[in-house]
């Protein structure tokens, strides 16, 4: 599914009253510095507050919810979005992105 029929399903399933579950989700990753990438789910190691997060929208979520200031940029690319997000009381400044981003990095 490319990127701009999934953004379409997302407004039309946020229009409709449609739960989020319910659309198809995209596979994120969190992009090293020295390029490649790390499952999302290995921010569980910083603390069982990040277990279970499987979207940077999540994290941007429960980061809020605990009180904490989140700055966040979201970037679109020929292969995906991109969500930078920098948690600075968590000591979080991450770049998540998709599957088909993660395999781009590593051609």
């Amino acid at each position: 599914m490319t990127n701009f029929h999934f953004r379409n399903l997302l407004i039309a399933a946020f229009l409709l009253g449609v739960p989020p579950s319910s659309v198809p989700a995209a596979e994120w990753f969190l992009m090293a510095r020295e390029g490649g990438c790390a499952p999302l789910s290995s921010l569980a190691k910083k603390g069982p507050e990040f277990i279970g997060i499987q979207t940077p929208y999540q994290l941007i979520e429960r980061m809020r919810a605990a009180g904490h200031r989140v700055e966040v940029k979201e970037h679109a690319t020929a292969n995906g979005p991109m969500v930078q997000i920098h948690v600075a009381a968590k000591g979080i400044a991450a770049m998540a992105v998709t599957a088909e981003i993660c395999k781009e990095l590593s051609r």
